[in-house]
């Protein structure tokens, strides 16, 4: 007992160096998430990552700014404004290629500050200034003044309980770093929008926490300018941060520092213009430029609705009790939920309402009981209704993502470190001790293992398909890591049992149509694609797949009405213009040929194989000079970076140099012509 007393006085010390605590949650972080390291890239990484040529140029990385559909291969995926996650993914391209080891760390990276963060956060909250709403000063029977209800107190309670907040701070940081909750957003590359949300999300929530506990808050303070900033990274990472002024406000509301007019009663604070003066930078400064650009970008604001919001809140309201089941037991973690879709107020959504009311009712409580810890709990409990507000409102194609929830479960850490630092405080620290090392064990575990189930693609879309049996979506998603692994009839058969469940699933008949290209099955493959494209009449990537079986065929006709079809719906993809142009010179148009291939050159001026073709192009219209500079610019490119180019084109550096080799051959053979 005396050895627990005294490692936590340890302990205690420790809290008050941040850079230990920093160096502790890197060193934890590292340990738990060591063995996802080297796990394979999953699902939208394929086409946000791995096939997404536009984060191997960094000259690229401006452009992510203003074009959005730079974010991805596919331009049905590329419908999100995120430039500094796809900035993040060009350097992390420009460092170590495809590895997908440097952008797991950058995931972890995040992913530990924020965990950091909530420590600070919630250390910073423990004890500032008080303010209760009051009245004017009432006089007694004598006529003296009565002593006033508003309280400055330099810790709540009015006792020093800064261990006890300390305590809920590491509590928190470290339950949010180990919690296999969290691990999605860790593992999953793409998920790297929820991280770095998040991570900026409460830099500039910590910084405001800051702000307001200066005792003069001024607009020109850099803790007010550096929450600005940090939610300005906020917004260019993922769209719900724009809940972050709510918050804000909310925090003011509560009291915990002291702002401007939060003397008065708390509907007339509400009430008065002036109190929404400093959140109107983060309105007018981000959230409306940020519409702005997205609606002049996309062409719209918001995607369209996948559901009538009547049908949306109703789902969404057993989705929003699923949360804290899986914050409290994390079982079922998957990366696809099947979770249903409801019309009815009956069944599900008549108990989660009343679990929901009941929650609800508790947060009240907390602030009628006046206690700043209680307070504070009630302030963290509706934090989780306001980060999930977006979702909740907007409805999506998943109705539940483990990575969307990445803010949510902040709620649940903080509320657990405050009953771990109670439980110290009014038992026994080592009983607190105790607790908290069986929890951080017991979820550490669950998260090492689910790192393992996502070091292998199979293994976790098996996992998947366990968990959700009647998901097309999950047997697609295992046919697809079939079919990498070259378990091609596998694929097929699993691909069909996914069509069982959804024959109208276009992710398990693409699955199956591109397994019975590999297998050379063309006809049947390309029957699947087309049933593809009647479901989704824009997919250009298919348009582009059946336009190649076509060209393997010899059917050029339809060939080049396919491809025709892509470039209408993905005009800034220079690989259909490519394939397009030679299918016309196939058939024979050459200047029509010569107008794509400069399509192509357009997009991607180092589009070697392109300007190799076009350069044969000109020479058979007798243009023999524009060829020989084409001829020379093949050359050219070849020399000055082929690992580079072969990344691009998708080949290996032996075909560049032939290439290159062609190149010097026809240009050789030009110049003797023309001596």
């Amino acid at each position: 007992m005396k050895a627990m007393i005294k490692s936590t006085s340890v302990f205690l010390n420790v809290l008050s160096r941040p850079g230990l605590v920093l160096v502790i949650f890197l060193f934890i972080g590292g340990i738990i998430y060591l063995n996802s390291l080297n796990n394979p890239f999953e699902f939208d990484d394929d086409v946000v990552v791995v096939r997404n040529v536009n984060i191997r140029e960094p000259g690229n990385i401006p452009r992510y700014f203003f074009d959005p559909s730079l974010g991805a291969n596919d331009p049905k995926v590329a419908g999100h404004y995120r430039p500094l996650v796809i900035m993040s993914y060009a350097v992390n391209y420009a460092l170590g290629g495809l590895s997908p080891i440097g952008y797991h760390i950058v995931n972890l990276a995040f992913h530990a500050g924020s965990a950091f963060l909530i420590f600070l956060m919630v250390k910073a909250m423990s004890g500032r200034v008080e303010q209760a709403p009051v009245s004017p000063p009432s006089k007694d029977r004598r006529g003296r003044s009565k002593q006033s209800d508003t309280r400055i107190t330099s810790h709540p309670e009015g006792v020093s309980n800064d261990s006890v907040w300390s305590l809920a701070a590491i509590a928190a940081g470290l339950i949010f770093l180990v919690h296999p909750f969290n691990s999605e957003a860790v593992n999953y590359t793409t998920a790297r929008s929820s991280v770095m949300s998040g991570f900026f999300y409460l830099l500039a929530f910590y910084f405001w926490v800051r702000y307001r506990s200066e005792k003069l808050s001024s607009f020109t303070s850099n803790f007010y300018i550096a929450s600005l900033l940090a939610f300005v990274a906020g917004m260019l990472s993922k769209e719900v941060a724009v809940t972050l002024p709510v918050m804000l406000w909310l925090y003011d509301l509560y009291g915990f520092q002291q702002a401007p007019g939060r003397h008065s009663s708390t509907l007339a604070y509400v009430l008065n213009w002036r109190t929404y003066i400093p959140y109107l930078p983060f309105v007018l400064i981000v959230v409306v430029p940020y519409l702005m650009i997205r609606f002049f970008s996309l062409g719209r604001v918001i995607d369209p609705f996948q559901r009538d919001m009547i049908t949306q809140l109703l789902t969404e309201i057993p989705v929003l009790v699923k949360h804290w089941q899986m914050f409290l037991l994390p079982r079922g973690l998957s990366i696809i939920h099947d979770t249903g879709v409801y019309s009815s107020v009956l069944g599900a959504v008549l108990l989660s309402g009343f679990l929901l009311i009941l929650y609800i009712f508790l947060a009240f409580y907390f602030i009628w009981k006046g206690r700043h810890s209680l307070r504070a709990a009630s302030f963290f409990m509706f934090w989780f209704f306001i980060v999930l507000l977006p979702t909740t409102i907007i409805p999506l194609n998943a109705v539940f993502q483990e990575n969307r929830g990445y803010l949510a479960i902040v709620s649940f850490v903080v509320l657990m470190g405050m009953a771990i630092a109670e439980l110290g405080k009014k038992i026994s620290r080592s009983a607190m001790m105790a607790v908290l090392l069986v929890l951080l064990g017991t979820y550490g575990a669950i998260t090492v293992h689910r790192n393992m189930v996502w070091g292998d693609s199979v293994a976790l879309w098996k996992d998947t398909v366990e968990k959700t049996p009647r998901s097309s979506l999950a047997y697609a998603g295992l046919a697809n890591a079939y079919r990498d692994r070259g378990d091609l009839f596998l694929s097929a058969e699993t691909a069909e049992k996914g069509l069982s469940i959804d024959p109208n699933s276009y992710y398990a008949i693409v699955n199956l149509g591109r397994t019975y290209q590999m297998l050379g099955k063309t006809d049947r493959a390309i029957a699947e694609y087309e049933k593809a494209l009647r479901i989704a009449p824009g997919e250009a990537v298919i348009s582009n797949d059946l336009a190649i079986l076509y060209g393997q065929k010899g059917d050029l006709e339809h060939a080049e009405l396919y491809l025709k079809k892509a470039a209408e719906e993905w005009q800034d993809q220079p690989n259909i213009h490519y394939n397009l142009a030679v299918v016309m010179a196939g058939r024979g148009r050459l200047k029509e040929s010569e107008v794509e291939f400069r399509k192509a050159l357009s997009l991607n001026p180092s589009y070697i194989q392109a300007r190799l073709e076009l350069a044969d192009t000109l020479e058979k219209l007798g243009r023999n000079n524009e060829a020989a500079e084409q001829y020379g610019e093949v050359i050219r490119l070849s020399s000055a970076g082929p690992d580079n180019w072969s990344a691009m084109l998708g080949v290996d550096r032996g075909v560049i140099r032939k290439f290159a080799e062609m190149a010097q051959q026809r240009l050789a053979r030009l110049n003797r012509l023309r001596q």
